[in-house]
């Protein structure tokens, strides 16, 4: 089957596996467990002492996989677009920011863009790019259809993330 957390595209089997063992837990221990795990996520490594205390009490939990529930939650939350339920939404909401920042440190990058700035120069009718990388700066000039055909898309894709946010 498809699901839309995972893309819309075909989910594993262990996930589906996983998943059902995760709705045997009472949206309670879910909640905290997806908070736990974020915070393993965000600030390595996960905290497992806290895992199994949230599960020491509970007569049911006794057959859980503590590890596969947290790789499944772990997937679902890095892969998400959409949750799997309102639970693991409510971990999400409250650490999207967290998350937002983590994922972006951790991007696949060569350079970090320190300084972007830009001067027009009326008599050639060209732009000038300046772009601090690495603390070293960069000039590029750009053509008049340049500077139209870049904006073109920067409008694009800027129109582009307004559709998809406003779509979640």
């Amino acid at each position: 089957m498809k699901f839309r957390f995972n893309g819309d595209a075909y989910c594993p089997d262990w996930i589906l596996a996983e998943i059902y063992t995760l709705s045997r837990l009472s949206s309670i221990k879910l909640k905290l467990l997806g908070q736990i795990v974020v915070q393993g996520i965000i600030n390595p490594p996960l905290q497992i002492e806290k895992v199994e205390k949230l599960f020491a009490d509970s007569k049911l939990d006794t057959d859980i996989n503590l590890k596969a529930c947290i790789a499944c939650l772990t997937y679902i939350i890095s892969a998400a677009t959409r949750e799997h339920s309102i639970s693991i939404k409510r971990v999400y909401d409250e650490q999207s920011g967290n998350l937002t920042d983590y994922f972006k440190s951790r991007s696949l990058k060569i350079n970090n863009l320190e300084d972007v700035s830009g001067n027009f120069i009326k008599e050639t009718g060209c732009g000038l790019l300046n772009l601090s990388i690495n603390e070293k700066t960069e000039s590029l000039k750009l053509a008049p259809n340049t500077i139209k055909s870049l904006l073109g898309d920067l409008v694009a894709v800027r129109n582009r993330m307004k559709d998809l946010k406003e779509a979640l």
